[in-house]
């Protein structure tokens, strides 16, 4: 039987590729999105729109924007062996300054043996602030 996977390395593999669907390398890259993403993803995004993979897999590469994504307070929780939630909170960052916070939350799924996002929501931050732990 197979042991129970490191929750620290797992927490710092997931935020890292978490945090590769928002390098430009990989969002303009199509094959390496595909990677990325499960074949039953899908999402919310912070604009309220819904999309499947086929549509992220032709709008994100698509993205000829000069909008940086940053993010930290990331957390992670292993829901079952082979699902955990990623959340946390980002910024689009327009000439040097963070705009539009996002609280963002991604469901992970072990399969083949590599990780990839099922599902992601992203939700307008309220002004004044945010938590993550909640």
């Amino acid at each position: 039987m197979a042991s129970a996977p490191d929750p620290a390395a797992l927490a710092a593999h997931l935020e890292a590729l978490e945090r590769a669907l928002h390098a430009p390398g990989v969002r303009g890259d199509a094959a390496r999105l595909a990677d990325l993403l499960d074949s039953d993803f899908s999402e919310i995004g912070s604009s309220g729109n819904c999309y499947g993979r086929a549509a992220a897999l032709v709008d994100i590469p698509a993205e000829r924007t000069a909008v940086e994504i940053v993010s930290d307070d990331y957390r992670i929780v292993l829901l079952a062996p082979t699902l955990a939630q990623v959340r946390y909170r980002s910024w689009y960052v327009i000439e040097g300054v963070r705009q539009r916070e996002v609280l963002r939350s991604s469901l992970w799924r072990l399969s083949g043996g590599a990780w990839r996002v099922v599902f992601h929501q992203g939700t307008p931050a309220a002004a004044g602030g945010s938590d993550t732990s909640a």
